[in-house]
Protein backbone atom coordinates (compact mmCIF):
# COMPACT_ATOMS: atom_id res chain seq x y z
CA UNK A 1 0.00 0.00 0.00
CA UNK A 2 1.84 3.49 -1.23
CA UNK A 3 0.35 6.28 0.77
CA UNK A 4 1.74 9.70 -1.60
CA UNK A 5 1.67 11.85 1.55
CA UNK A 6 3.48 14.10 3.92
CA UNK A 7 4.30 12.38 7.34
CA UNK A 8 4.41 15.80 9.06
CA UNK A 9 4.01 19.22 8.48
CA UNK A 10 7.87 20.29 7.17
CA UNK A 11 8.42 19.81 3.57
CA UNK A 12 11.22 17.07 2.59
CA UNK A 13 11.91 17.51 -1.00
CA UNK A 14 10.28 14.54 -2.20
CA UNK A 15 12.33 11.99 -0.07
CA UNK A 16 11.00 8.95 0.58
CA UNK A 17 10.15 7.61 4.36
CA UNK A 18 9.24 3.94 4.44
CA UNK A 19 7.01 3.31 7.60
CA UNK A 20 7.30 -0.86 8.17
CA UNK A 21 5.38 -2.77 10.17
CA UNK A 22 4.70 -6.38 11.51
CA UNK A 23 0.83 -8.31 12.11
CA UNK A 24 1.09 -7.63 16.08
CA UNK A 25 -2.50 -7.35 17.20
CA UNK A 26 -3.71 -5.56 19.73
CA UNK A 27 -0.93 -2.92 18.53
CA UNK A 28 -1.26 -3.26 14.37
CA UNK A 29 -2.50 -5.50 12.28
CA UNK A 30 -2.07 -6.20 8.41
CA UNK A 31 -5.92 -6.80 7.06
CA UNK A 32 -6.72 -9.30 4.40
CA UNK A 33 -5.52 -6.71 1.35
CA UNK A 34 -2.42 -6.74 3.03
CA UNK A 35 -3.36 -2.38 4.47
CA UNK A 36 -2.52 -1.67 7.67
CA UNK A 37 -4.91 -1.68 10.75
CA UNK A 38 -5.07 -1.14 14.41
CA UNK A 39 -4.16 1.44 16.97
CA UNK A 40 -0.73 2.39 16.20
CA UNK A 41 -1.44 2.61 12.34
CA UNK A 42 -4.20 5.00 12.30
CA UNK A 43 -2.44 6.87 14.74
CA UNK A 44 0.46 7.09 12.33
CA UNK A 45 -1.60 7.56 9.62
CA UNK A 46 -3.71 10.48 11.55
CA UNK A 47 -0.58 12.38 11.39
CA UNK A 48 0.50 12.60 7.46
CA UNK A 49 -0.54 15.79 5.98
CA UNK A 50 -0.51 17.15 2.61
CA UNK A 51 2.95 18.08 1.71
CA UNK A 52 5.88 17.15 -0.95
CA UNK A 53 7.04 14.42 1.67
CA UNK A 54 6.46 10.89 -0.19
CA UNK A 55 5.47 8.11 2.31
CA UNK A 56 4.67 4.68 1.57
CA UNK A 57 3.77 2.15 4.26
CA UNK A 58 5.05 -1.41 4.17
CA UNK A 59 3.22 -4.10 5.83
CA UNK A 60 6.43 -7.09 5.93
CA UNK A 61 7.32 -10.03 8.22
CA UNK A 62 9.30 -9.31 11.55
CA UNK A 63 12.21 -11.30 10.26
CA UNK A 64 12.61 -8.83 6.98
CA UNK A 65 11.86 -5.52 9.14
CA UNK A 66 14.46 -6.61 11.69
CA UNK A 67 16.99 -8.47 9.42
CA UNK A 68 17.15 -5.91 6.30
CA UNK A 69 14.79 -3.03 6.76
CA UNK A 70 16.17 -1.58 9.49
CA UNK A 71 19.20 -1.14 8.27
CA UNK A 72 17.79 0.63 5.34
CA UNK A 73 17.66 4.97 5.28
CA UNK A 74 14.49 6.53 5.95
CA UNK A 75 12.82 3.73 7.72
CA UNK A 76 10.40 4.53 10.39
CA UNK A 77 9.31 0.79 12.60
CA UNK A 78 6.03 0.46 14.43
CA UNK A 79 5.88 -0.78 17.44
CA UNK A 80 9.55 -2.08 17.92
CA UNK A 81 10.83 -3.49 21.76
CA UNK A 82 13.93 -1.23 22.79
CA UNK A 83 16.77 -3.35 24.34
CA UNK A 84 20.12 -2.71 25.15
CA UNK A 85 21.04 -5.03 21.90
CA UNK A 86 19.34 -2.63 19.58
CA UNK A 87 19.89 0.49 21.58
CA UNK A 88 22.92 1.58 19.00
CA UNK A 89 20.99 0.46 15.95
CA UNK A 90 18.15 2.75 15.75
CA UNK A 91 17.43 6.25 16.57
CA UNK A 92 14.16 6.04 19.48
CA UNK A 93 11.68 8.32 19.12
CA UNK A 94 8.52 7.82 21.48
CA UNK A 95 7.30 5.10 23.96
CA UNK A 96 4.07 3.77 23.06
CA UNK A 97 3.59 1.04 25.19
CA UNK A 98 4.87 0.29 28.14
CA UNK A 99 3.75 -3.32 29.56
CA UNK A 100 4.99 -5.87 32.23
CA UNK A 101 6.18 -8.93 31.18
CA UNK A 102 4.83 -12.30 32.29
CA UNK A 103 5.28 -15.63 32.77
CA UNK A 104 2.25 -17.52 31.30
CA UNK A 105 0.67 -21.07 31.64
CA UNK A 106 -1.90 -23.11 30.37
CA UNK A 107 -4.77 -23.09 33.26
CA UNK A 108 -4.82 -27.03 34.32
CA UNK A 109 -1.87 -27.86 32.21
CA UNK A 110 0.47 -30.86 32.44
CA UNK A 111 3.57 -29.49 34.35
CA UNK A 112 6.43 -32.43 33.27
CA UNK A 113 9.97 -32.24 35.04
CA UNK A 114 11.08 -30.49 31.64
CA UNK A 115 9.47 -27.08 31.09
CA UNK A 116 9.31 -25.84 27.74
CA UNK A 117 8.88 -22.22 26.91
CA UNK A 118 7.64 -20.82 23.83
CA UNK A 119 9.01 -18.09 22.20
CA UNK A 120 8.49 -15.95 18.30
CA UNK A 121 11.58 -16.00 15.91
CA UNK A 122 13.55 -12.75 15.96
CA UNK A 123 11.99 -12.28 19.44
CA UNK A 124 13.40 -8.98 21.33
CA UNK A 125 13.80 -11.74 24.76
CA UNK A 126 15.71 -14.73 23.32
CA UNK A 127 19.00 -13.70 24.82
CA UNK A 128 17.15 -13.96 28.18
CA UNK A 129 14.84 -16.46 27.76
CA UNK A 130 17.63 -18.68 26.76
CA UNK A 131 19.35 -17.99 30.08
CA UNK A 132 16.72 -18.04 32.23
CA UNK A 133 14.91 -21.11 31.19
CA UNK A 134 18.32 -22.62 29.22
CA UNK A 135 18.92 -22.99 25.47
CA UNK A 136 17.59 -26.42 25.34
CA UNK A 137 13.96 -25.62 26.60
CA UNK A 138 13.39 -22.73 24.51
CA UNK A 139 11.66 -23.42 21.42
CA UNK A 140 11.34 -20.80 18.34
CA UNK A 141 7.69 -20.45 16.51
CA UNK A 142 7.36 -18.11 13.46
CA UNK A 143 5.31 -15.41 15.52
CA UNK A 144 4.04 -15.19 18.98
CA UNK A 145 0.25 -15.88 17.86
CA UNK A 146 1.80 -19.37 17.07
CA UNK A 147 4.22 -19.48 20.08
CA UNK A 148 0.50 -18.62 21.94
CA UNK A 149 -0.94 -21.55 20.28
CA UNK A 150 1.23 -23.73 21.25
CA UNK A 151 1.16 -23.36 24.81
CA UNK A 152 -2.55 -23.48 24.75
CA UNK A 153 -2.32 -26.59 23.01
CA UNK A 154 -0.15 -28.25 25.54
CA UNK A 155 2.90 -28.33 22.87
CA UNK A 156 5.25 -26.21 25.68
CA UNK A 157 4.51 -25.29 29.04
CA UNK A 158 5.53 -21.52 29.46
CA UNK A 159 5.34 -18.11 27.37
CA UNK A 160 6.35 -14.88 28.34
CA UNK A 161 4.52 -12.00 27.31
CA UNK A 162 2.30 -8.41 28.37
CA UNK A 163 -1.27 -9.16 29.35
CA UNK A 164 -2.47 -6.59 26.23
CA UNK A 165 -0.70 -8.47 24.10
CA UNK A 166 -1.42 -11.98 25.06
CA UNK A 167 -4.96 -10.88 24.94
CA UNK A 168 -4.86 -9.18 21.09
CA UNK A 169 -3.02 -12.20 20.12
CA UNK A 170 -5.58 -14.52 21.77
CA UNK A 171 -9.06 -12.63 20.51
CA UNK A 172 -7.39 -12.98 16.66
CA UNK A 173 -6.96 -16.68 16.78
CA UNK A 174 -10.64 -16.86 18.74
CA UNK A 175 -8.79 -18.31 21.87
CA UNK A 176 -10.14 -16.69 25.39
CA UNK A 177 -7.19 -15.25 28.21
CA UNK A 178 -9.09 -16.80 30.91
CA UNK A 179 -7.56 -20.07 29.21
CA UNK A 180 -3.86 -18.99 30.58
CA UNK A 181 -2.64 -18.31 34.23
CA UNK A 182 0.23 -15.38 35.02
CA UNK A 183 2.65 -17.07 37.28
CA UNK A 184 4.68 -14.12 37.72
CA UNK A 185 6.44 -10.95 36.34
CA UNK A 186 9.58 -11.78 34.25
CA UNK A 187 11.88 -9.73 35.38
CA UNK A 188 14.83 -8.61 32.79
CA UNK A 189 17.81 -6.66 33.39
CA UNK A 190 16.26 -3.95 31.25
CA UNK A 191 13.32 -3.40 32.85
CA UNK A 192 13.20 0.40 32.94
CA UNK A 193 13.31 0.60 29.34
CA UNK A 194 10.81 -2.12 28.70
CA UNK A 195 8.26 -1.62 26.03
CA UNK A 196 7.34 -0.75 22.38
CA UNK A 197 8.42 2.65 20.45
CA UNK A 198 8.57 4.31 17.39
CA UNK A 199 12.46 4.22 15.84
CA UNK A 200 13.66 5.35 12.81
CA UNK A 201 16.98 3.59 10.96
CA UNK A 202 20.23 4.91 12.08
CA UNK A 203 20.91 6.12 8.38
CA UNK A 204 18.62 7.79 8.11
CA UNK A 205 18.75 10.78 6.31
CA UNK A 206 19.62 14.64 8.73
CA UNK A 207 16.24 16.25 6.94
CA UNK A 208 13.93 12.96 7.84
CA UNK A 209 15.47 12.95 11.30
CA UNK A 210 14.92 16.56 12.28
CA UNK A 211 11.30 16.81 10.61
CA UNK A 212 10.07 14.28 13.08
CA UNK A 213 11.94 15.00 16.21
CA UNK A 214 10.60 18.89 15.47
CA UNK A 215 7.05 16.87 14.49
CA UNK A 216 6.55 14.68 17.96
CA UNK A 217 7.07 18.13 19.64
CA UNK A 218 3.65 19.40 17.82
CA UNK A 219 1.45 19.87 20.44
CA UNK A 220 -1.23 17.83 18.44
CA UNK A 221 1.17 15.10 18.37
CA UNK A 222 1.90 15.42 21.95
CA UNK A 223 -1.95 15.46 22.27
CA UNK A 224 -2.53 12.26 19.95
CA UNK A 225 0.33 10.72 21.73
CA UNK A 226 -1.03 10.75 25.37
CA UNK A 227 -4.28 9.46 24.16
CA UNK A 228 -3.20 6.57 22.39
CA UNK A 229 -1.01 5.53 25.21
CA UNK A 230 -3.64 6.00 27.87
CA UNK A 231 -5.76 3.73 25.94
CA UNK A 232 -3.30 1.21 26.17
CA UNK A 233 -3.22 1.22 29.92
CA UNK A 234 -6.82 1.65 30.65
CA UNK A 235 -7.78 -1.15 28.17
CA UNK A 236 -4.60 -3.37 30.20
CA UNK A 237 -6.25 -2.29 33.63
CA UNK A 238 -9.58 -3.28 32.78
CA UNK A 239 -8.38 -7.18 31.60
CA UNK A 240 -6.05 -7.07 34.86
CA UNK A 241 -9.10 -6.74 36.83
CA UNK A 242 -11.01 -9.33 35.05
CA UNK A 243 -8.01 -11.78 35.18
CA UNK A 244 -8.10 -15.22 37.33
Amino acid sequence: MIIILGFFCLPLHAEQLVIVFEHNPPFQMIKINGEGDGPVVKFTEKRVEFTDFDVKFEALPWARIIQKEAFKPNRLILSISRTPQRESHFLWLKKIYRGEQYIWKKVDGIEPKKILVAMERNSHKAEILKQYFKPNNVYEFLDSQQALEALIKGHVQRYVGSIFGVYGKLTELGLNIDELERIGVFKESYASQLGLYLALSKPSSDLVQENIKQALKHPDMIKALDVLIKDFETKEQSLISNLN
